[in-house]
């Protein structure tokens, strides 16, 4: 190989690793922050486009589903209203707007691929995201209601043998199928249970009581 012939090809491989290094930038080293970038639509509109998995209750109730909608795409409906408002929350792929299990369980209800299955999952027409079953008991959530009718504060109920949340609710709430367009403390997105910042008032009698008891120094009749 000649010298002019040898440098040009020299300069083509020096390019051609150049290009392979800018382009795997976007896909392999940006990907996340180009994916999570405001301005990006493209990742909303395939968003769109993926039929997110179930909610459901204890008993099998269908808290979240999705149904079709123009375009071949999908949008979220909640048959139980405002009953969940706030554990279940809701998903505005759209806007990507989310809140409550549709956010903090959204790669899951997106079916979100990681590793070798990322790979092979891009060969599937369309993703189709996975069900969330929950805790939340139907029967113990409408008690909740009908206990806080027409007053503000919150209802928590947890299985003390697993601390699992059975109940989950707070008054004033919102309905799933029209969430408001702000949150702020006085909103009824604002879920007094995990985000209210309250003083344990005479609930913490128990404890102190308790560890009085366990002391030694007094007895249930001190």
């Amino acid at each position: 190989m000649n010298t002019p012939i040898g440098r040009l090809f020299a300069v083509v491989i020096l390019l051609f690793a150049l290009l392979v290094l800018f382009t795997s930038r976007w896909t392999v080293f940006e990907a996340s922050s180009l994916n999570n970038n405001a301005l990006n639509v493209r990742t909303l509109l395939d968003e769109l486009k993926i039929k997110r998995g179930q909610i459901l209750a204890a008993d099998g109730t269908v808290l979240a589903k999705s149904v079709p909608a123009p375009g071949g795409t999908w949008s979220r409906t909640y048959p139980t209203g405002s009953l969940f408002s706030q554990p279940v929350g809701f998903s505005i792929a759209a806007k990507g707007e989310a809140s409550g299990l549709e956010e903090s369980a959204g790669p899951d209800l997106r079916g979100v691929q990681t590793g070798l299955s990322s790979i092979f999952g891009q060969l599937s027409p369309r993703p189709v995201g996975d069900d969330v079953y929950t805790t939340l008991d139907s029967k113990g959530q409408r008690a909740a209601v009908q206990a806080l009718a027409g007053m503000h504060g919150s209802v928590v109920a947890l299985d003390p043998s697993t601390g699992a949340v059975k109940v989950m609710y707070a008054n004033p709430g919102y309905n799933d199928n029209n969430p408001p367009n702000n949150s702020s403390a006085t909103d009824t997105t604002f879920n007094r249970v995990t985000q209210g910042a309250y003083a344990p008032g005479s609930t913490f009698k128990i404890v102190t009581a308790t560890a009085a008891i366990d002391s030694g120094m007094y007895t249930p009749d001190s």
